[in-house]
């Protein structure tokens, strides 16, 4: 079991690494780059989505939701205010980067496939419910964090009615209302959605075709978000997790997810808020290499408990 999973990480390592080959060599090009992300946040994600609500409906399934979703707020709520503890001897201009790092996870292009490969659908679909907070804390404490002196950005629509949050309500009504799919539309979300996993990772491989990487072996801030963001952060997650003796099965998806590299959207925010981007695309490539190697070492130890 616990090659399988590690296996089944590497396979994604492997993926990624043909993206990075295909940007390489211009067979992926920007314009399509961008095209191929609209495409999974704006259709195979949601797809996938809606296709792992469509589950036999339990009072049992329902509790660990509404704790999941319970768990993943605090955890947001706790790293979003301990951040500043990882960070205070940094730099001004890139102390906001590296308390985003610590906090935001690639929740989104790493943690479904992730979860899909270890635990299945099932996983794909208590992840959703783990990302509303998330997105909500990425949407609401995210844009305060690089934009202090406004508050202007935090369009509450916005918020309400991203992708993220939009596709879980629509799922869980169904799942909630026992709504079931026609056979041929649950094999075309089906279909859809698998395309997630492959598509999300060669997503990720293509967008580090440009870093340097002496510029990364010379950086010692890489060295440290890294092991916050990939060690520290999911060992801290499991240690209060185990204090408050939550359910081992909702205690690994926890972890796990918290465990994924540095989110994309910190170079966004970067770039949005003229910030350092360059730093934050290295944090992004940096914790994203590293953790082919820290995620199956913290699936293996938490399958031992």
């Amino acid at each position: 079991m616990q090659s399988d999973i590690v296996n089944q990480v590497i396979v994604l390592c492997f993926v990624m690494l043909i993206g990075f080959y295909g940007r390489k060599k211009r067979i992926i090009k920007e314009e399509m780059l961008k095209g191929l992300t609209e495409m999974l946040l704006n259709i195979t994600l949601p797809a996938l989505l809606l296709a792992t609500f469509n589950s036999t409906y339990s009072k049992e399934v329902m509790q660990n939701v509404i704790k999941i979703f319970f768990y993943s707020l605090g955890i947001h709520i706790f790293f979003a205010l301990g951040s500043n503890i990882f960070t205070i001897k940094s730099k001004d201009e890139r102390k906001k980067i590296l308390r985003f790092v610590t906090i935001f996870s690639n929740f989104g292009f790493m943690g479904y496939p992730i979860m899909q490969g270890v635990f299945g659908n099932v996983g794909v679909f208590y992840a959703s419910i783990f990302g509303v907070p998330f997105n909500i804390l990425l949407l609401t404490f995210g844009v305060i964090l690089f934009n202090k002196e406004s508050k202007e950005d935090i369009d509450i629509k916005k918020i309400i009615f991203s992708p993220g949050i939009v596709f879980v309500i629509i799922g869980l009504a169904t799942f909630v209302f026992k709504i079931p799919y026609p056979k041929t539309i649950y094999k075309t979300l089906e279909m859809v959605g698998a395309m997630t996993t492959p598509l999300s990772m060669m997503i990720v491989g293509a967008n580090f075709s440009g870093v340097s990487i002496k510029s990364i072996l010379k950086d010692l801030d890489l060295y440290y978000i890294s092991l916050v963001r990939l060690i520290l952060v999911p060992l801290i997650t499991f240690g209060v997790l185990s204090l408050l003796k939550v359910d081992t099965y909702l205690l690994k998806i926890c972890v796990i997810l918290t465990a994924m590299p540095a989110g994309a959207m910190v170079s966004v925010f970067s770039e949005r808020y003229d910030s350092d981007k360059s730093f934050a695309a290295k944090c992004v490539f940096t914790t994203t290499v590293l953790s082919i190697i820290t995620i199956p070492i913290v699936i293996t130890l938490l399958n031992k408990i």
